[in-house]
């Protein structure tokens, strides 16, 4: 069974905790990872990048000249994409349907599931105890990280309404911070080690079917 080290931050002392469930027992599957990271990044993309085509520009669709007799490459109106100022044939849209992905529910279970089995099993995932700041202290955050002796990068996944602890944190560039619910796949790949705060695993341990 995969166990996370647990540390006390007011006391330092260190201690395990068994993790079972889906959550943490889940073969990982590189394939199906794989596809939740693609489609992880791909909702990120703000798919801005626009352009006009010739049906979207102004301009006269008057023939520029006869057909015959000029000498000239036949012509018809002034806004095929070959002449300056005409729309753009093949461009960019936002949001065209070839570059959605799409990955269903059970998948990304899956995915996330194993992304985090793969962490626990590597005895990856920690858990902060006693996790209390009277005040911003970036100081403090680091003793933290090096009473875990953490390697980093990290992902600190720790309640938003924890303010204190997520100013204390934030400067310190081997730390990402998350807040439950807003973490995927990729951002648990991206980090070697996973430490929640114990507000935070409790709340992803009842998603887990309530086991501790």
């Amino acid at each position: 069974m995969a166990e996370a080290q647990v540390f006390d931050a007011r006391s330092g002392e260190k201690s395990t905790l068994e993790l079972s469930g889906p959550r943490f027992e889940t073969e990982p599957k590189e394939h199906v990872i794989h596809r939740a990271v693609v489609a992880e990044l791909d909702s990120r993309r703000r798919y801005t990048a626009s352009t006009k085509g010739r049906s979207e520009i102004t301009g006269s669709g008057r023939k520029l000249y006869r057909q015959k007799g000029t000498g000239r490459a036949r012509a018809g109106d002034i806004k095929p994409h070959t002449r300056v100022g005409g729309g753009t044939w093949g461009g960019p849209k936002p949001k065209h349907e070839r570059y959605g992905k799409r990955i269903n529910r059970k998948e990304a279970r899956a995915a996330f599931d194993g992304a985090l089995s793969g962490k626990a099993r590597d005895g990856e995932l920690y858990v902060l105890d006693s996790l209390t700041f009277d005040e911003p202290s970036t100081k403090r955050g680091k003793e933290v990280l090096g009473g875990l002796e953490l390697q980093g990068p990290v992902l600190l996944v720790i309640d938003e309404d924890d303010r204190n602890a997520v100013l204390s944190f934030r400067n310190l560039p081997e730390v990402r911070i998350s807040h439950p619910g807003e973490y995927g796949v990729y951002e648990i790949l991206q980090a070697r080690e996973v430490l929640f705060s114990r507000a935070a695993y409790e709340r992803l341990a009842e998603q887990n079917g309530g086991s501790r």
